[in-house]
């Protein structure tokens, strides 16, 4: 765990923005699904209508988070006092696309939330990868804040952040995100993220994928 040096701006005396290494995993993995718990999206892909569903989307969340650490993706996190209150694991394009292939995280995921869930989460992350630009880039495939500390600054605190660290690569044409809230697109769009396009998840239910250029 280190101080994250190019974000020294931080919203309090007691707040810090961080690297997060291993030491910080259990916290991640809570915060993880205290955020996609409610999302309409993983309530569709994990099927909330049907008994087990705590434990799907806490297994799906340990094993991303597991899976993303083992790849050695920078995970940026806000700290308040030791507590973890927001946090974004940061991938390269084609990284991220190549640990969706990886064989073993896919037979740990459907040990755990199931096969059909599986299937359906990566047909879910194909449909993002299809919106996303073409050519090198950074997606944030999890991001969240705690909803005890949301509407307190500390997401664009973290987004802040995170474009830091994106900007320093020559390479990369910017870096983009996904939402199924749509209250949320003003925010994004705030910090110069551009929609991209929609997908239907389910009836209802849409993604939207967010750019932001370099």
């Amino acid at each position: 765990m280190s101080d994250f040096n190019t974000a020294e701006a931080d919203v309090s005396d007691d707040t810090r923005t961080l690297y997060l290494d291993g030491s910080f995993s259990r916290q991640i993995r809570s915060l993880l699904y205290h955020t996609y718990r409610d999302d309409p999206v993983y309530q569709s892909l994990f099927e909330s209508e049907r008994t087990g569903y705590d434990q799907r989307i806490r297994a799906c969340t340990r094993e991303l988070a597991s899976g993303y650490f083992s790849e050695n993706f920078p995970v940026v996190g806000v700290v308040r006092n030791d507590r973890l209150i927001a946090t974004a694991f940061v991938a390269k394009s084609s990284a991220n696309t190549e640990f969706a292939d990886r064989f073993f995280w896919r037979c740990k995921m459907i040990l755990t939330v199931g096969y059909g869930c599986t299937e359906k989460y990566l047909a879910f992350l194909k449909s993002i990868y299809g919106l996303l630009p073409e050519g090198a880039h950074y997606y944030l495939p999890l991001i969240g804040v705690h909803p005890d500390f949301q509407h307190q600054g500390h997401g664009r605190h973290l987004l802040d952040a995170v474009h830091n660290l994106c900007d320093l690569d020559q390479q990369s044409q910017g870096i983009g995100l996904n939402t199924s809230n749509p209250e949320m697109l003003p925010f994004f769009e705030s910090l110069g993220y551009r929609q991209v396009g929609q997908f239907a998840v389910n009836e209802g239910v849409r993604e939207t994928v967010m750019f932001r250029d370099k």
